[in-house]
């Protein structure tokens, strides 16, 4: 392992442990503390007339369940470019959520994924990784084909998990 990885991965497990520190009882998810390998945001287009827009990645643990991450996909809005645009202005297209932590190794979860024009348009998936440092990589994929196609660049995350 790399001088680089092995930083990152103890900045990763101090953030972490740090965060700890203030553990209430609220209710509400908690944000987990992360690392980006590229950005928190994914541009990417869709199926039909020419749709394109942009969504935020965040990440956060459920309040009472160790082990799980909730990914939460919250869109910028997106837009096309065509008359069909305007009688289906949904932009679909499949969301990859690769997760390697210690429960699991390198499993992919494909979430079916339509964004409008509106933002702030949301998807939540809960991910088993497993307590301790996780690794998670998202992209999107083509939703009408028989191949999966890559058509984003995606984003990968390092966190540590209650």
């Amino acid at each position: 392992m790399g001088l680089r990885k092995i930083c990152v991965l103890l900045s990763v497990m101090l953030v972490g442990a740090l965060s700890w520190l203030g553990v209430g009882t609220a209710a509400a998810d908690r944000p987990l503390p992360k690392v980006s390998q590229y950005s928190d945001n994914i541009g990417t287009f869709g199926d039909h007339d020419f749709c394109h827009g942009a969504f935020n990645v965040g990440l956060s643990t459920p309040t009472g369940k160790r082990g799980i991450v909730r990914v939460t996909l919250t869109s910028f809005g997106f837009t096309g470019n065509a008359p069909g645009w305007k009688r289906n202005p949904k932009c679909r297209f499949l969301v990859n959520l690769n997760h390697t932590g210690s429960a699991v190794f390198s499993k992919d979860m494909f979430v079916p994924v339509a964004f409008g024009p509106r933002p702030g348009q949301k998807v939540q998936r809960d991910l088993r990784t497993g307590s301790g440092v996780a690794w998670i990589a998202v992209a999107t994929y083509a939703a009408n084909n028989p191949v999966r196609a890559l058509q984003s660049y995606g984003s990968a995350f390092y966190t540590v998990v209650p």
